[in-house]
């Protein structure tokens, strides 16, 4: 398939593939997003660009044939999914284990103004490593994000498998190991994975590919390209 390819629809792009996919969005812009705190599994809603950006989800998934949704248990990511469930009378699925990768006693910190230079400098070396580092006080790293949703991957290819086109909307760090389980990545390659607000992430399970589209406003054709982004 060439590197980018621009579509009516993703209904279009689907019917080309001629397979059931999973679709893999992370949840709209929360209101500590927007003010760069960190935030873990604190049960953030979203912020007012994330209600626009559930919108633009919304108008591009509702063309599709979907089948079955899933979301964490967290309500930033159910308030993201809950008009596209309503729309097309789908339960939501909500699973613990989708949820965001805990950090501990820096949940609630900013993440630029720091209230303490020792904080700053511990944030930092988990920065530097959130494959190994954990954060104190119940924090998570990527490995153990890892362990914890590889059956839950599993079931969501069966679903596509049974069922039909698939979406999950999920976190970054969580989006991060789903995609490295799909695609067979490294756990440094996974962490590499870039999962923004507004990226959709189509993987086409009988041939093995990811495909990225951005969710652009209503009313407009999407372009997409083969792979995944990587963060700077």
């Amino acid at each position: 398939m060439p590197n980018s390819q621009t579509y009516n629809s993703l209904q279009e792009f689907l019917d080309r593939l001629q397979e059931n996919c999973l679709l893999l969005a992370r949840h709209g812009e929360s209101d500590w997003n927007s003010i760069d705190l960190i935030q873990g599994q604190q049960d953030r809603p979203l912020s007012p660009a994330g209600y626009k950006q559930r919108k633009n989800l919304f108008f591009l998934l509702q063309p599709v044939t979907l089948a079955r949704i899933f979301t964490s248990t967290l309500q930033r990511t159910i308030q993201t999914a809950q008009p596209i469930s309503e729309e097309k009378k789908i339960p939501i699925e909500r699973m613990p284990a989708l949820n965001e990768a805990k950090l501990g006693v820096f949940e609630g910190e900013n993440k630029t103004f720091f209230s303490d230079d020792f904080s700053k400098k511990m944030y930092q070396s988990f920065l530097d490593d959130e494959i190994n580092v954990m954060l104190p006080g119940g924090g998570e790293n990527l490995k153990m994000v890892d362990m914890r949703i590889a059956q839950p991957v599993t079931m969501f290819l069966d679903a596509v498998a049974s069922s039909g086109h698939t979406l999950v909307v999920g976190h970054r760090n969580v989006n991060k190991m789903i995609m490295r389980n799909l695609l067979g990545l490294s756990l440094e390659e996974g962490y590499r994975v870039e999962h923004k607000h507004d990226c959709l992430y189509v993987f086409a399970p009988k041939i093995r590919q990811i495909f990225f589209t951005r969710i652009g406003n209503p009313g407009t054709t999407i372009e997409i390209e083969p792979g995944y982004k990587k963060i700077d």
